[in-house]
């Protein structure tokens, strides 16, 4: 053999030892903890059986059943704490010092007839308690490793996991991501169970408060979700989004609450950005709406402007008269001030529709805006060849709403049907618009046309941002309806018209009284 072999070998034994060594070493790192652990369980039964033995051997008592009494105490400690094997190992040890010192005659392993059945009771319950001791053992395993999971889940996922007490008021547990996102110590929730509810924002405290308090006094009610903002102790505001559900006992008392918070507040941020965003797009859809009704403004102002001069002109003739007819100046200038105040009446429509401003919901009566735009809109529609007919039920419910925003539903509602009619040759070009009631809390407007309608795709695509079948629409127009709709409770829909063209509809809740 080679130097050179013998010192591969050599460095390969070497290696191994090494290896040996290292695996030694890991299992001699792992094996004391559960060596110490077996130690302690079996030394326990060994201790345990041998003072009840003891104890046994020192009391003046008289032969019989009551020799049993005290290991049986023995093999159960020994069974509980440590499960089956101690509690076997001390059943041996207990049985074997009975059988020797206490069963006559002593110091000996004999066994007179009348201690057999005694003595096969003992073992036998023996038995049965080691493995009573073993499932007790099994369900404590469970439940650690339960409450172990539970809190690695609680302690790693970014919400807040809480459970708390009702009757004794006490918070049970509370997720470590309370700090983090609180900013508070989790330990001012023990003396205090409600100190979380403190932090909230004093605009919404009494809402989640009450909330709260109608929640756990509503026997139907088991969840209970609110979103409401916190203040942390460094000024910072932030959205929480909390869930949670309620436990009652038998006599349908809460006493147990669960639940689930998260911080929201990016969300509610993208939100607010989102709305912000979509009300600029609002106000340049509004304003290219109001470019293609420069005709129709210019028809309406035009005409009681004309009015005025035609009428200030008789005004003049009627004064230089002789003698001057004072009553008829007098009449031609009362119907001046009307015309004025119509053409005031039609550019302050049109400055409301193009002002941006924030939405502001007032109580509205939907067909008088109804009316407005289509005074907005007459031009439009003459020149179009349009028939408007009208079917607006009266006493409706006033609604909610945004005097520009519902206008401005109703003005793109009326310039598409107007659109959807331009190709139209071989019937009348009609528009009906009507209003009623929506069951008993809301209304209803519809916009009926005779135009070409809608495919199925477009039907489900209509309400689609940038989706348009117009060649130079840019497609926004209904997805800032629908979104506008939305924002009132609403909600905004298309069908087929029969027997030609479509039905745009949109619903709207009833103001609150009072409002």
């Amino acid at each position: 053999m080679s130097d050179d072999q013998i010192v591969d070998e050599g460095s390969h034994r070497s290696e191994a030892s090494a290896a040996e060594r290292s695996i030694r070493s890991r299992l001699v790192m792992k094996l004391p903890g559960r060596n110490r652990e077996l130690l302690r369980r079996y030394g326990l039964a060994l201790a345990l059986a041998g003072i009840a033995l003891s104890i046994r051997a020192v009391l003046p008592v008289l032969e019989g059943t009551t020799i049993y009494q005290l290991p049986l105490a023995a093999v159960i400690l020994s069974a509980w704490s440590g499960g089956r094997g101690p509690g076997l190992f001390a059943t041996l040890i207990c049985a074997t010092g009975i059988l020797y010192w206490f069963i006559p005659p002593a110091n000996t392993f004999d066994m007179p007839p009348d201690y057999v059945i005694g003595f096969c009771i003992f073992i036998a319950l023996c038995l049965i308690l080691s493995e009573f001791g073993a499932a007790r053992r099994r369900a404590a395993h469970a439940l650690e490793e339960s409450e172990r999971s539970f809190r690695l889940m609680a302690e790693t996922i970014p919400e807040i996991l809480w459970i708390e007490s009702i009757a004794p008021r006490k918070m049970l547990y509370m997720s470590p991501r309370y700090e983090h996102i609180w900013g508070r110590p989790v330990r001012d929730l023990g003396p205090e169970p409600e100190a979380w509810m403190e932090a909230i924002h004093t605009e919404d405290r009494d809402n989640v408060r009450s909330a709260w308090t109608r929640w756990l006094a509503d026997p139907t009610t088991r969840r209970l979700e609110a979103t409401f903002r916190i203040v942390r102790p460094d000024g910072q505001t932030r959205w929480i989004h909390s869930r949670a559900s309620l436990v009652r006992d038998k006599y349908g008392r809460p006493y147990r609450v669960s639940g689930i918070a998260e911080d929201v507040t990016a969300e509610k941020r993208a939100q607010e950005a989102l709305a912000k965003a979509q009300t600029e797009l609002a106000h340049v859809s509004r304003l290219t709406m109001l470019g293609e009704l420069t005709a129709s403004i210019a028809h309406e102002v035009s005409q009681p402007v004309g009015a005025i001069i035609a009428r200030a002109g008789a005004c003049a003739r009627w004064l230089c008269a002789e003698p001057p007819d004072v009553a008829e100046a007098r009449t031609v200038l009362d119907n001046i001030v009307a015309d004025g105040k119509r053409a005031r009446e039609v550019i302050g429509r049109i400055r409301t529709l193009a002002k941006r401003q924030a939405p502001h919901k007032d109580s509205l009566d939907i067909n008088q805006e109804i009316l407005e735009v289509i005074a907005l809109t007459e031009h439009e529609l003459r020149s179009n060849g349009v028939v408007c007919r009208t079917q607006l039920e009266r006493a409706l419910p006033r609604v909610a709403g945004d005097h520009v925003q519902l206008q401005q539903v109703i003005l793109n509602l009326i310039m598409n049907a107007i659109e959807a009619m331009s190709g139209v040759g071989d019937r009348l070009r009609e528009l009906v618009i009507v209003s009623g009631r929506d069951g008993s809390d809301g209304v209803v407007i519809q916009v009926r046309d005779s135009g070409t309608g809608l495919d199925s795709e477009g039907a489900e695509r209509v309400f689609e941002a940038f989706y348009t079948t117009k060649a130079e629409g840019l497609g926004i127009g209904l997805s800032i309806s629908r979104t506008i709709v939305n924002a009132h409770g609403g909600r905004l829909w298309v069908r087929p018209n029969e027997p030609h063209g479509a039905v745009f509809g949109f619903s709207l809740p009833a103001a609150e009284r009072g409002r």
